[in-house]
């Protein structure tokens, strides 16, 4: 796949669309971005992320006051704000189901060092770490996903960091 078409420079939150450059940097979005990985770094959770970006009144990738859970959640798993570009990830199911599968990772295209990068690699690559380590869902031996019985909570992170920078006699 060229990775001058169009479906590798689709725009994101953070970027702009220039028909001669691909996707261009926005500035005040991609502070927004940078900052959203920060504070999940820092042990934040994606509510009080999302109560953050609510109280600073920044405006969603729509224009909205208020921040849907699941819009933080794509931005923390998007792999564009690495600089790479995918395309076909997902694919439809078939009609009419709506629903769409992941496809084999072998499949999907890649380009890197599409577009300027808001996030290194190495960061988004440990923020996916933290996201599976504070999720809820686990995967058992017979590959189901399931629910554990506690959830992450980042009141708890902030304690345990206190506990373990807190001097020892």
């Amino acid at each position: 796949m060229d990775p001058d078409s169009p479906a590798f420079s689709r725009r994101c939150y953070g970027y702009d669309r220039n028909e001669e450059e691909g996707l261009i940097l926005n500035i005040a979005e991609a502070s927004i971005v940078l900052k959203i990985f920060e504070w999940y770094e820092r042990g934040w959770s994606i509510v009080r992320i999302k109560k953050e970006l609510e109280a600073l009144k920044v405006l969603t990738p729509t224009g909205k006051k208020k921040w849907p859970v699941k819009t933080i959640e794509n931005i923390l798993t998007n792999e564009k704000y690495t600089g790479t570009s995918v395309y076909g990830a997902t694919e439809s199911a078939d009609f009419p189901s709506t629903k769409r599968t992941v496809r084999d990772p072998f499949e999907v295209h890649r380009s890197r060092n599409h577009h300027p990068a808001i996030i290194h690699e190495r960061r988004f690559k440990r923020v996916q770490k933290l996201k599976a380590k504070r999720s809820n869902i686990e995967v058992d031996e017979h590959g189901n996903k399931v629910r554990k019985s506690t959830h992450y909570s980042s009141k708890k992170a902030v304690t345990r960091a206190k506990e373990t920078t807190e001097p020892q006699n």
